[in-house]
């Protein structure tokens, strides 16, 4: 059964990309480390015209791997170029060391692009899975991250980051999947 979810991940998470041909045109791909994780997730670049997909893959090397593939709408707030904000939904497939999951999460984005320094900006992101819409052995998933981002080149940021993944597990009590600092590029063509 784990094979087969992962390959309906896999599966989905292509299919999204070929269904939705903004992506040819206009994506986003971050990578991010730390000691402990590897994080890679692809976007189409937002737009307020569209639904935007997106796809994550997360590693920690003592504790498991977590999947996402979402969509998203996403537009300036109040008519602010300095200051975005975007709502939507990830299924997540968990498979943490020992509790396994999978699910629905809903949640959002806000953005603020910092005017007194040019290139800089602060984002902020958070998920919340509940037990009505997590299968198997998790109850609920919270999925929370922070960053500050600075464009270096036309195409190209830097960031450093904040994330919380955890699981509450079933009959028991909770776990971190990832927690704690990160780095990262972002790439846009």
């Amino acid at each position: 059964l784990e094979f087969q979810m992962k390959l309906a991940l896999t599966t989905l998470t292509l299919l999204s990309i070929l269904l939705f041909p903004s992506i040819s045109f206009s994506n986003q791909v971050n990578l991010d480390i730390s000691d402990e994780t590897i994080h890679f997730a692809f976007a189409t670049k937002p737009s307020k015209k569209s639904l935007n997909v997106s796809a994550s893959f997360l590693h920690h090397e003592d504790d498991g791997e977590v999947y996402s593939v979402g969509a998203f709408v996403q537009s300036p707030i109040n008519n602010r170029q300095d200051l975005h904000g975007a709502l939507g939904g990830r299924f997540y497939y968990l498979d943490a060391d020992g509790p396994d999951g999978y699910g629905v999460g809903l949640g959002g984005e806000v953005g603020y692009k910092i005017p007194t320094i040019k290139g800089l900006s602060i984002h902020g992101e958070a998920y919340y899975a509940p037990k009505v819409t997590m299968f198997k052995d998790i109850e609920r998933f919270v999925d929370v991250s922070v960053r500050i981002k600075y464009r270096i080149l036309e195409q190209g940021s830097i960031y450093l980051g904040y994330r919380s993944q955890k699981v509450h597990i079933e009959n028991t009590s909770s776990a971190n999947i990832d927690e704690g600092a990160h780095v990262g590029i972002s790439l846009q063509f």
